[in-house]
């Protein structure tokens, strides 16, 4: 088996992690779906342009997650509680019918927010908390 070399490992020692709590959610129905996104990526519709993404589950109101071996950078990470787990955000009139949350927590616009209201710098270990948000 080969060793590793001095580019890989320098390259290995110089990723980041990312520590994400989701708080304020309702109940324990469903999931809550997560998209880590990088800039340019369309952000908060990122989808297959994702660095990471995944199906959480709820406990006390709570859900987290931990990213490990993220290349360091900028990202904006959007939230979703997937009450029913149909996979998709249900809205009624363009208004979200679940909650929804944005990392650093923008303020309320009658739009998604832009990527520079969200983005985080992720180096080393990175810790961020999403307040869900619920409109109906």
């Amino acid at each position: 088996m080969a060793q590793p070399g001095a580019a890989e490992i320098a390259e290995h020692r110089n990723l980041a992690s990312l520590q994400v709590t989701i708080t304020g959610l309702k109940n324990t129905k469903g999931v809550v779906k997560l998209a880590i996104c990088p800039a340019g990526s369309d952000f908060p519709d990122c989808k297959e342009r994702a660095v990471r993404a995944a199906s959480l589950t709820i406990a006390g109101g709570l859900a987290h997650a931990r990213f490990s071996d993220l290349p360091p950078g900028t990202y904006a990470i959007g939230v979703f509680h997937d009450a029913n787990a149909n996979g998709r955000l249900d809205t009624f009139l363009g208004i979200p019918r679940e909650g929804y949350g944005f990392s650093r927590n923008p303020p309320f616009h009658p739009r998604a927010p832009r990527f520079s209201e969200a983005e985080l710098e992720v180096t080393g270990a990175a810790e961020t908390t999403i307040v869900m948000r619920y409109l109906l």
